[in-house]
């Protein structure tokens, strides 16, 4: 009965010690992967310039025994709107309150290739747990990094550049508009030099003679006068700006007589419109010779007013 019991007690013994035994046996194996290695991914800037570049880096890093996992080679990401200019790796080993880390840096230099959106899209980092044998596998998230308008270089003089080609711009401008305007002036100085003004003598001689034909076989001789009274009175009220219409002989040889005019073209337009008037209000037939005559003075008066004109036309453009 004594050897029963110590040998119960023995048996006993050796069954806590095993199952101790597997106890700590599973407390080291049971190791949980994710939380004891991750990786990252990150961008130095999410805006970079046309010109400028941005660095990418995917950070392996883990706690614990740092020969636990062997990381394979991260390849180069899959990118949009850029392209690698370089690539570099190394390794870090560190300690944080008695805790061990490692960790392994991937880094890409990028180069954007036009203005807009460009990405790096998710990077797969493969390792194997040393421990159990095992291969896993992380994966980072998509990195999103707009590209917008270049910057001036350093020390570069760019700025200097685009106010000498504005200036020169508005410089241009200005004497395309100084061109035109005196072009414009040209052409219209141009046109008015070749617009003939016909002098009032002029018009009336040529209204004279197209309206009386004094060789036509049915000319009306009081018609006549009557029209050599008209054309008359039309002369002196746009040439000397009087009632000629409206107005008596005698009162228009009176406003006449007080403008600077020769006494002999006084006379000659008096003896015109009295005789006209004679023959308008005569009931026979006029005299010819007298038509003959008023036909003839009308058109020396005419004349020789046109010859004044001429010469004072021609003395204001002389000076």
């Amino acid at each position: 009965m004594r050897y029963q019991r110590v040998y119960l007690f023995v048996c006993l013994f050796f069954i806590l010690i095993t199952f101790t035994l597997e106890g700590i046996a599973k407390d080291t194996t049971n190791v949980d992967y994710e939380s004891t290695i991750k990786v990252t991914a990150n961008v130095d800037t999410k805006e970079v310039p046309l010109n400028r570049q941005v660095t990418c880096s995917v950070i392996v890093e883990w706690t614990g025994d740092l020969k636990r996992y062997q990381i394979s080679e991260v390849e180069n990401p899959v990118i949009k709107n850029f392209e690698i200019v370089s690539t570099s790796a190394a390794d870090r080993r560190l300690s944080e309150g008695g805790v061990e880390k490692a960790a392994n840096i991937y880094e890409f230099v990028l180069k954007p290739k036009s203005l807009g959106m460009g990405y790096i899209e998710n990077v797969i980092v493969k390792y194997i747990d040393n421990e159990t044998g095992e291969g896993h596998s992380l994966i980072t998230p998509r990195l999103n990094i707009k590209v917008i308008e270049s910057v001036p270089e350093p020390g570069s003089k760019s700025w200097l550049v685009k106010w000498i080609i504005l200036v020169v711009f508005v410089v241009a401008v200005f004497i395309i508009l100084l061109i035109w305007q005196r072009k414009v002036q040209k052409r219209k100085k141009k046109e008015a030099e070749t617009v003939k003004v016909v002098p009032l003598e002029e018009e009336y001689l040529t209204q004279l003679r197209e309206s009386l034909d004094l060789n036509s076989p049915e000319l009306n001789i009081n018609e006549a006068f009557w029209i050599l009274s008209k054309i008359t009175r039309k002369y002196l009220s746009k040439k000397y700006q009087v009632l000629a219409l409206e107005s008596t002989t005698e009162k228009i040889i009176s406003e006449l007589s007080g403008f600077n005019i020769d006494q002999t073209v006084i006379n000659n337009i008096q003896e015109i419109l009295s005789v006209s008037d004679l023959a308008k209000f005569a009931g026979s037939e006029g005299n010819r010779n007298e038509l003959d005559r008023t036909y003839t003075l009308l058109e020396a008066v005419l004349e020789r007013n046109l010859g004044e004109s001429t010469t004072v036309s021609q003395s204001s453009e002389t000076k």
